[in-house]
């Protein structure tokens, strides 16, 4: 699908503009933002201009698309047509519009409208059915009996469309495609469509497709004009340090961050203030890093990427592992090179043993692991009459030992295992950790 990165300069005057030209991204206040600047532009030949949101009736634009101004020899239709486009995951869809629906508040309602109404385009359901068939229809199709109740109420609730559906405005939107400017141009609007979106496909062939990328200088402030924009909608206070503190617990993640903070709006309510203090006790730290995602990378021998989540260790964001959770300043850097050394030495083990004649190959699946490999490694050996694995072999970490193993051999395991204690004496001799750290990593994944 061909897609232009949006920018002001990519918008045509209206005269030279294609019959369509859409507008898409992964949130809505972005991409609401790139289609003002797009509407400004087109609309600067005294066109006429007509905006129906997403809970528009898709049959008046689909009208309005079809006849001419009387006023105007230029008209500029707008169309948000994000609920007309399906959707990758209408399991998730549905979790997120009952989430929406349990918030209470009108913004949280909105929000619970239009994620149903994808939905139903999504699932190919008809709208304005019985709302409890329907509510056991998308239960059934996306395999989750526990939202029929809750999507029941919501659809009681939803209210009535008037008006042709969206296969007429999509087939109307074909038939533009179909045809040069001839004094109507459709601009359309789409937040988080789904990737195989024929229209949009059609629309980068024969029209112009634009895509919103926030990119990381322009991140900061594009989160603050989102938050400070949604807080006057809701009348809410929102401190300048709550704002911080909140990309810094969704790690700048524009749809995260957006999501985040509309569940802080809804807990602050209208007059309501939120605080940094707020942020923290409401919002989980997304920005903290998985140790065990390191392992992965590691295993992988991806050096970028496990260079990269080794630098996030040691940036002073709380580390995860599991259940755990540890701080910079609690000895980390020691409970961490014990944590390593004990992976290495469980892959070391089990590369050692499975390198041997007739040994099983390590399967990718747990069962299939548990049933094949786990037995093997839990046989005794002589003349010790047990086995190093102390029968449990069939253990998670051991599976994951197993596949991380694979693209070592022992030797360069027990290179890595032998080096370890390099890295504990100039650690004790204050030696700088990250720097440490990145070199022997760097070494072992370099087998080296």
């Amino acid at each position: 699908m061909p897609k232009t990165e949006f920018s002001e300069e990519a918008i045509p005057a209206f005269d030279a503009a294609p019959s369509v030209v859409a507008i898409t991204g992964e949130v809505a206040f972005f991409v609401e933002e790139a289609a003002a600047k797009a509407r400004e532009r087109l609309a600067s030949d005294d066109a006429e201009v007509l905006r129906f949101s997403e809970e528009a009736p898709p049959g008046a634009a689909a009208e309005a698309l079809l006849n001419r101004s009387l006023f105007s020899s230029r008209r500029l239709v707008e169309v948000d047509i994000s609920r007309l486009l399906g959707e990758d995951s209408p399991g998730e869809l549905a979790v997120a519009a009952v989430a929406a629906w349990s918030r209470s508040s009108p913004a949280g309602k909105r929000d619970a409208f239009r994620g149903v109404r994808r939905l139903l385009v999504a699932l190919d359901l008809p709208g304005g059915g019985d709302p409890g068939e329907s509510a056991s229809a998308i239960a059934r199709k996306v395999k989750r009996k526990d939202l029929e109740e809750p999507l029941a109420e919501l659809l009681r609730e939803l209210p009535e469309e008037k008006g042709a559906g969206g296969a007429t405005l999509i087939s109307t939107l074909r038939m533009l495609l179909e045809r040069k400017n001839d004094g109507l141009v459709a601009l359309l609007t789409a937040a988080s469509p789904p990737k195989g979106s024929e229209l949009l496909a059609e629309v980068g062939r024969q029209g112009l497709l634009l895509e919103v990328r926030i990119g990381e200088k322009e991140i900061d402030g594009a989160l603050g004009r989102l938050a400070m924009s949604r807080a006057k909608q809701q009348d809410v206070r929102i401190d300048p340090e709550a704002i911080a503190r909140l990309r810094a617990r969704t790690d700048s993640q524009p749809a995260l961050f957006a999501s985040e903070l509309d569940k802080l709006l809804d807990w602050a309510g209208e007059g309501g203030q939120i605080r940094a203090a707020d942020v923290g006790e409401q919002v989980v730290d997304e920005s903290s890093e998985d140790v065990y995602a390191f392992f992965e990378a590691l295993g992988r021998r991806d050096a970028g990427e496990t260079l990269g989540r080794l630098e996030r260790l040691f940036s002073g964001r709380e580390i995860r592992a599991g259940k755990r959770s540890f701080e910079l300043e609690d000895g980390f850097p020691q409970i961490f090179l014990g944590m390593l050394t004990d992976e290495i030495r469980r892959m070391l083990l089990v590369r050692s043993l499975l390198a041997e004649p007739g040994a099983p190959r390590i399967d990718s699946s747990f069962d299939r692991y548990k049933d094949r490999v786990a037995p093997y490694l839990d046989e005794p050996i002589p003349p010790f009459g047990k086995s190093p694995f102390g029968g449990r072999a069939s253990g998670y970490p051991f599976y994951k030992a197993a596949a991380r193993s694979s693209r070592f051999t022992a030797t360069e395991l027990a290179r890595a295992l032998s080096r370890a204690a390099e890295v504990d004496v100039k650690m004790k001799s204050s030696a700088p950790i990250l720097e440490t750290f990145t070199a022997y990593v760097g070494g072992v994944i370099a087998g080296v």
